[in-house]
């Protein structure tokens, strides 16, 4: 048998702990809704399974479970795949930012310097991610509005930041303030 033969088939649905999958059956016990999606992955099928796809099927999983128990409160719990803690579009993610301001990165939301800063004098201040000419600011303007020296350090890592390091870039040092690191998933 040839390698690759076949195709991928991914299942995504929600299960219940007291009565399996969540679904909504008639007076006969047929299933008339419920809340899984299978793709077929590869050339020629279904897109990959991403975020988009997810959060329509959440709001799906919500409409069927508003119906099938009403007046009942639902805890969805997530594991920690790539889609489920996507964020949007323009969350702070220190590492797509360049080492300084404008160039072809993405415009972020403006955010606030949060009380655990090490310098308490930044402490609640807000902080503009674009500049004053509309162009999103980088890596360096971003820590020294954050109270830090970026003088000796580099933009980014070569390959993988050492995760016992907490000094080895700017983009590793701005991931782990807390307004960067602190990101809502879409799914919240």
């Amino acid at each position: 048998m040839r390698k690759g033969c076949g195709c991928i088939i991914h299942i995504s649905d929600f299960v219940k702990e007291d009565h399996g999958q969540l679904i909504i059956c008639d007076e006969a016990g047929m299933v008339i809704k419920d809340a899984c999606c299978i793709t077929y992955l590869g050339s020629g099928g279904n897109l990959w399974w991403d975020h988009v796809q997810l959060l329509a099927q959440v709001d799906q999983a919500m409409e069927i479970f508003e119906k099938a128990h009403p007046n009942c409160v639902v805890l969805f719990v997530f594991d920690q795949s790539l889609a489920h803690t996507s964020l949007g579009p323009d969350a702070l993610r220190a590492f797509d930012m360049n080492k300084s301001n404008g160039g072809g990165q993405r415009k972020q939301k403006d955010t606030v310097v949060l009380m655990n800063n090490p310098c308490e004098e930044f402490h609640g201040k807000p902080q503009r991610m674009t500049t004053t000419a509309g162009e999103a600011k980088g890596l360096k303007q971003t820590l020294e509005e954050h109270g830090f020296n970026t003088q000796g350090i580099c933009g980014k890592c070569s390959l993988v930041c050492h995760i016992e390091n907490t000094n080895c870039c700017m983009a590793h040092l701005l991931s782990r303030q807390d307004d960067f690191h602190l990101q809502e998933s879409l799914l919240v």
